[in-house]
């Protein structure tokens, strides 16, 4: 029970409440928190200081709101390599997390110049586009648009489903064997429209991965761009030092 007699406010008493009991794991990462009405009922305080309380824990990305589904506690960031970047599926696999994809749209669209160029595609050949929602466990993680060949990936549209791993349906169904990829990363802000898809709060910043793989013999297969949550995944960059090379070589 929070101590109304304390000269510390009611928020920040709730909010150390909460806090003590994600710390406990009565709430893991994903889980909902009970609702305001609860909140209220269960510390005695009115609505205007649980909505203080967690307000407080938004900000701080400890928890966060969905709108129309209630507050739930955060997944904490975790760090991707982007040179050993495999797709979201194997690395979640890897961690011990389950993926899944919802598949939002499908179609063929005519290329334009800078699919044209990238992909090495004719004048308005047809490019299929794919755009799927990728989860962690059963939260949202990345929006996640695809190009590709439908002339050199015959039936893709037909085989790419809301559950399978596209480098795996490239695997398995059409041999190809991948070789390097060059990724762009920027960051972005979320609109209106990618929170309520993200389930984060508009304003809150993304990561935009855009990604161009090429088979081994260097011929493009795809070109791909994904808005991820920043407040889920971090990026490493990992370098060498080529100082020590390039002084070496000038001093023989």
């Amino acid at each position: 029970m929070l101590d109304t007699n304390s000269l510390k406010p009611l928020y920040i008493q709730l909010e150390a409440e909460i806090r003590q009991a994600l710390r406990e794991k009565k709430y893991l990462p994903g889980d909902r928190l009970p609702s305001e009405e609860k909140l209220c009922e269960q510390y005695q305080v009115s609505r205007i200081t649980v909505r203080k309380a967690i307000q407080q824990l938004t900000d701080q990305h400890i928890l966060e709101k969905h709108r129309g589904k209630g507050t739930f506690v955060s997944t904490p960031s975790r760090s991707v390599d982007l040179k050993e970047q495999s797709g979201f599926t194997n690395y979640l696999s890897a961690i011990g997390h389950k993926s899944h994809h919802l598949l939002l749209k499908k179609e063929l669209q005519p290329s334009d110049d800078f699919l044209c160029e990238t992909l090495s595609l004719q004048p308005n050949e047809p490019v299929c586009y794919v755009q799927r929602l990728i989860f962690e466990d059963d939260s949202p993680l990345a929006l996640d648009e695809i190009y590709i060949s439908s002339l050199t990936y015959p039936d893709f549209l037909d085989r790419i489903t809301g559950d399978i791993s596209f480098y795996e349906l490239l695997t398995n169904y059409y041999n190809v064997s991948r070789g390097e990829s060059v990724c762009e990363i920027a960051v972005r802000i979320a609109n209106a429209e990618q929170a309520s898809i993200l389930h984060c709060q508009a304003g809150d910043p993304l990561f935009l991965l855009q990604k161009t793989c090429f088979a081994v013999d260097g011929t493009p297969i795809h070109y791909s761009r994904s808005l991820v949550r920043g407040d889920r995944i971090s990026y490493t960059i990992r370098t060498q030092n080529l100082n020590t090379q390039f002084i070496s070589n000038i001093n023989n």
